[in-house]
């Protein structure tokens, strides 16, 4: 898919965030049915230059590395002798960037300007690569984009996370997957991506999130408590941040993390009913 159908996919996404109603036995799905085609319709008639993200820097400016971190990037998989990666954060003005150094053997290339974290960086970046030039006057040339997911900062993490949601809209939904399912990031192990259609329930008690891997396959439900962390109840209008959300991890548009229900279940139905969420 060509880069301004992705930009379009990635404002359409910022424009009309995901929002859910408590489930309606009368009317499943039918408003979200038609909201992919009010989307597309809405963002047709707008010019991609208002759907692209930042432009190329064509020279170095001023930017604030917020994180940088060493990784495996190839995680579970890596080989007994694999050399870690470094990862880096910047923040531009209103833009996030995210890249990755590598180099055999790592030899610590890379550790001046990991040593910046927190101060102020001259960088420049296309497509394919982020320059950044250090204090002493050297210049540094990371790829651009990461797949390290652990930064702290909820744009870091948007900017990894980018790319993966934008795979997933990139190919033809399987047929079993409901139009309305939306995708996020999997756990990080096999599963790159998940489709995730979630409700709240009739009593507005819980938050059932039915799961289909990225062939169509059912893969059952995660349960949320409908109640945030700081013990918050969740609206029934809640929305949903797709880039800040993950298997196992429910991030509301306000930031407030959905808490998990770790109660057991059979076949859907609790092993102890009356128990409470928790």
């Amino acid at each position: 898919m060509g880069t301004g159908s992705s930009n379009l996919k990635r404002m359409m996404q910022s424009l009309f965030p995901i929002r859910f109603r408590h489930f309606c036995p009368a009317s499943p799905g039918n408003h979200f049915r038609s909201l992919p085609l009010i989307v597309f319709a809405a963002c047709a008639g707008l010019s991609l230059s208002l759907c692209a993200s930042a432009r190329e820097a064509k020279g170095f400016a001023v930017a604030t590395l917020v994180e940088a971190a060493d990784y495996i990037p190839c995680g579970n998989g890596c080989s007994a002798n694999a050399e870690p990666a470094s990862a880096f954060c910047f923040r531009m003005g209103n833009q996030v960037l995210v890249g990755d150094g590598r180099s055999y053997l790592h030899e610590n290339k890379f550790s001046g300007i990991e040593e910046l974290a927190g101060k102020q960086v001259q960088i420049r970046f296309n497509r394919r690569f982020v320059w950044v030039r250090q204090p002493d006057g050297t210049t540094v040339k990371l790829e651009h984009g990461s797949t390290y997911e652990n930064f702290r900062d909820a744009g870091c993490i948007s900017e990894v996370r980018r790319p993966i949601i934008d795979a997933a809209y990139a190919h033809k939904r399987p047929a079993r997957v409901p139009a309305y399912a939306f995708a996020l990031a999997g756990s990080g192990k096999d599963d790159l991506y998940l489709w995730f259609q979630c409700d709240l329930s009739a009593d507005k008690s819980v938050i059932a999130c039915k799961r289909w891997y990225r062939n169509g396959d059912l893969y059952g439900k995660d349960w949320y408590c409908a109640r945030t962390m700081d013990g918050a109840p969740v609206a029934a209008d809640f929305e949903i941040d797709s880039l800040l959300s993950q298997e196992g991890k429910l991030v509301l548009k306000s930031g407030a993390v959905v808490q998990q229900d770790h109660r057991g279940r059979t076949n859907d139905q609790l092993d102890r009913p009356g128990e409470a969420c928790r």
